[in-house]
């Protein structure tokens, strides 16, 4: 770890770069955990395990299903289903959490929603969608409105003292 003065700690952060630092109580921690753009790495990271594991699921769907998946609403229900045990894992490991949506909706979700789940999943109904895509046995689009929980990554205490 590096031990760095206040000066050096600060022109660091200032210029988002990581550093191991040293503590003088023994301890050295990785910090500001700060990617170059104005992400953090700690959602960067969970967002990629989502993906990943909300593809895996999809697929294990797919692949481990007895017979088929249908092409029908109950179908796509199997696969909404799927992905929201994974938003729920999600929310479960701090990655996702209740709060209210900030962007355009879509489905049944408008822009002020409150997410109480920390999701919303959104899937097109069948019979809206297009016959070329039905002949191609694609599942209608599914959308998923995900509240990133956030993290606490520095504090302010105020002390007052009064005899």
């Amino acid at each position: 770890p590096d031990a760095l003065s206040e000066t050096q700690a600060r022109a660091l952060e200032a210029k988002r770069c990581n550093v191991f630092a040293a503590y003088d109580n023994d301890t050295a921690i990785f910090q500001e955990g700060v990617m170059a753009g104005a992400a953090y790495f700690d959602e960067i990271h969970g967002l990629d395990w989502l993906q990943n594991a909300i593809q895996t699921e999809c697929w294990n769907l797919l692949y481990q299903s007895k017979t088929k998946i249908p092409q029908t609403d109950s179908g796509v229900n199997q696969l909404v289903t799927a992905i929201e045990g994974v938003l729920g894992e999600a929310v479960n490991n701090g990655l996702v959490a209740p709060g209210t949506w900030n962007a355009d909706g879509f489905g049944q979700l408008e822009r002020g929603d409150y997410l109480p789940k920390g999701f919303y999943v959104y899937a097109q109904a069948i019979a809206a969608q297009p016959q070329s895509e039905r002949e191609q046995r694609k599942a209608p689009p599914i959308q998923v409105a995900v509240k990133l929980a956030g993290a606490v990554h520095s504090v302010d205490v105020a002390i007052d003292v009064n005899r």
